[in-house]
């Protein structure tokens, strides 16, 4: 897979982890390991409006021979290359009192709005969001504490059977007031496990709606 490019992002401050998900790789004999990377922008208010990334799944999916894919795993690996070692800050504000969040999602339908993405919205596979605040002591003006929390929303592990697609998936990304990014590029890697799978008429007649809004 090649590389896709959304629009851009960028760095971010401090350090602090709240949620992560377990670890779950290839589990069926037919598993296969897809991978991609996606770069995007943070203007210079530390913001990205909704961007879309195309994951190809052409050597996969064939409507007319009743061909898909079974999605069982979605990863994110968010990355700054200026950074050593690559590694992305996960404070993502350095203002006070400021909230800053990420939102990352895989879908078969493009959203307009962002604000209208969850996990109840249909054909969302997997969603992760990623938020910072910071708080200063008002009078010595020196950082105090911050918070980071990362949730991978939704069940991230859909093994065996895994979430049938005849389409493209979408990678969707969104910022608002990272603070400690602007003006710089930052990169998502992305993994998705699962296996190609043949349809039935039944499969067919609910997926054909998924490339419509493509």
């Amino acid at each position: 897979m090649g590389i896709l490019v959304l629009g851009r992002l960028k760095a971010y401050g401090v350090v602090y982890t709240l949620s992560t998900v377990g670890s779950f790789m290839a589990k069926g004999t037919r598993d296969l390991i897809l991978r991609d990377r996606l770069q995007f922008d943070v203007d210079a208010t530390g913001d990205t409006d909704l961007l879309y990334g195309r994951v190809d799944m052409s050597d996969f999916v064939n409507v007319v021979k009743r061909e898909g894919f079974a999605v069982k795993e979605v990863r994110y690996h968010l990355r700054d290359p200026q950074n050593p070692n690559g590694v992305l800050d996960p404070l993502l504000t350095g203002a006070a009192g400021t909230f800053a969040n990420i939102k990352l999602f895989c879908t078969t339908t493009a959203y307009e709005n962002i604000e209208d993405v969850g996990i109840a919205s249909p054909d969302v596979i997997s969603l992760l969001e990623m938020s910072t605040v910071q708080f200063i002591d008002a009078v010595s003006g020196i950082p105090q504490w911050g918070q980071n929390q990362w949730t991978h929303y939704g069940t991230p592990d859909l093994h065996p059977d895994g979430y049938n697609v005849v389409s493209d998936l979408l990678i969707g990304v969104g910022a608002s007031t990272v603070s400690s990014a602007v003006n710089q590029t930052l990169e998502i890697d992305i993994m998705i496990i699962g296996e190609p799978v043949k349809l039935n008429e039944a499969d067919m007649t609910e997926m054909l709606t998924q490339g419509q809004d493509l």
